[in-house]
């Protein structure tokens, strides 16, 4: 896979869920089994504009051929996805979430496996800022 393909598969996924928790918290939060209370749906509104933030981000990156800005984007997929994961892992044993917490756990863990995947190889990243 190519980077580029990375961030534009990435940046859909996170731009689809983002619109999803956007635009109808009502219908995504109770999937999780979170109460659709007002304060829930505000957050959820906000973690959804995070996601079309991010997905943006990613979509409109896939074209970049700097191979220094490809390693910050992928760097900070590291973190992003590390940390998306731990939190699904704490909601899911923690009972604030139900099983569907686990779906989350692990579309950020592929991620996070894909960023890691690039930035293993400094080459894979030269490959990608030298391509046209």
């Amino acid at each position: 896979m190519k980077v580029s393909s990375y961030l534009a598969i990435s940046g859909v996924v996170a731009i689809l869920f983002g619109l999803g928790f956007l635009l109808a918290p009502q219908a995504a939060l109770p999937v999780y089994g979170v109460p659709a209370e007002p304060h829930n749906l505000m957050q959820t509104r906000y973690f959804g504009g995070a996601m079309v933030w991010v997905g943006l981000v990613a979509w409109l990156a896939r074209k970049v051929r700097d191979g220094e800005a490809l390693r910050a984007l992928l760097q900070a997929g590291v973190v992003g996805n590390a940390v998306g994961a731990l939190i699904s892992i704490w909601a899911a044993l923690s009972g604030l979430q139900n099983a569907m917490a686990w779906s989350s756990v692990l579309i950020y863990t592929l991620f996070l496996l894909g960023a890691l995947y690039f930035l293993a190889s400094p080459a894979r990243i030269a490959s990608a800022a030298h391509a046209s």
